[in-house]
């Protein structure tokens, strides 16, 4: 964390008094505003089998990846303004360390927020902001929201940034704490074409944590017509840490409407998606952890079920950099034909089963 103070010119000798009192307030200055930089960088491979090609044939993979997570970097602004309030601010950007490119439509594609912060009343925050699905439901997730996680199974509903949001988030009172955003289209003469509505809740106490959210996106018609893009997502999960051992588990639901169009993730045009997870993360040693997941989808329609089971280890080289290496698979059933990774290029056919691994560093700033 840096400061940003204001340099005075020595062209003439000050009285004693005015130097000091300039000094003062430079000082107070100083204090009163900070800037951070922070992020992180991930590198790695991956292996993939039978993932499906153009001829209906499949075909194994091997290629340079980062699955553990993204690498990003950002801002952080805060200005104490008194009275326990503070301006803040926040720029975060992702990118991919195999070529250094940004990922995603903009170039501060995770965080691009201003507000104000009370030690009282909480935090409001306007701008693009990454979703509560995505920033409360990874820690109730034994794999934190690798590329092999709760996200796998629901191509990445829970995943992502909300444009255009206004974003509220709570103090704790008592261990009580909730958020709420909602996302602010501006179409003529239809309020409901592209808004977004989401709230969560949390509790923590002691070795328990427990999460619940709801996140509503509407497409531009106002409605719900796109099971993993454009629909309501209710999610309810938990930890408890017991000794060495900490256990996860979480059910989610997502509903789109009576006019859900087929896509690619989605070729029976389900309208309704269930996805039940346990896990457990072993502290092996104080730098080792041993990560373990099971999660089960299931789609109406015809849409065919899958089951994902993972093991992964976290080996911290210190406090900033730890390698990480997860084993999967995926058991596809009916016509579902989710990847063991959450890439849309590693699709298998569907109702195949499908096995892949990643290694990597990961380093912090």
């Amino acid at each position: 964390m840096s400061s940003h103070c204001v340099a005075f010119p020595a062209r003439g000798r000050l009285p004693a008094s005015l130097a000091a009192t300039v000094l003062f307030w430079a000082g107070s200055a100083c204090a009163q505003s900070s800037v951070t930089l922070y992020g992180r960088v991930v590198g790695g491979v991956d292996y993939v089998n039978k993932v499906a090609t153009a001829n209906g044939r499949t075909s194994d993979v091997f290629r340079y990846s980062s699955d553990w997570g993204a690498s990003w970097w950002g801002i952080r602004v805060q200005e104490d303004l008194g009275q326990g309030l503070s301006a803040v601010a926040n720029l975060e950007s992702m990118f991919s360390s195999d070529d250094g490119r940004t990922i995603g439509d903009s170039f501060f594609n995770r965080y691009a927020v201003v507000g104000l912060s009370s030690r009282s009343y909480g935090t409001v925050w306007l701008g693009r902001a990454m979703a509560l699905t995505d920033g409360e439901l990874w820690e109730v997730d034994p794999f934190a929201m690798q590329f092999t996680s709760i996200g796998t199974l629901a191509y990445g509903r829970n995943w992502g940034p909300r444009n255009n949001a206004i974003t509220y988030n709570s103090p704790r009172w008592g261990g009580f704490s909730f958020r709420a955003q909602g996302s602010l289209s501006g179409v003529p003469g239809n309020i409901n074409a592209g808004r977004q509505l989401s709230g969560s809740v949390s509790y923590q106490s002691g070795p328990l944590v427990l999460k619940g959210v709801y996140e509503e996106i509407r497409d531009a018609n106002g409605g719900f017509s796109d099971l993993y893009a454009t629909s309501r997502e209710y999610a309810l999960g938990g930890a408890y840490q017991a000794g060495d051992v900490k256990l996860f588990a979480g059910y989610s639901l997502i509903r789109s409407g009576g006019a859900t169009v087929a896509t690619a993730n989605n070729p029976t045009a389900a309208d309704k998606h269930q996805l039940l997870w346990l896990g457990a993360a072993w502290s092996a040693a104080p730098s080792l952890t041993i990560l373990g997941g099971a999660y089960h989808a299931r789609l109406n329609q015809d849409g065919g079920n899958a089951t994902l089971l993972a093991l992964g280890a976290n080996y911290h080289l210190s406090k900033r950099t730890l390698l990480y290496a997860t084993v999967g698979t995926v058991i596809n059933r009916g016509n579902a034909a989710f990847s063991v990774v959450i890439t849309p290029d590693t699709k298998p056919l569907p109702g195949a089963t499908q096995q892949g691994v990643y290694t990597g560093v990961m380093h912090s700033f």
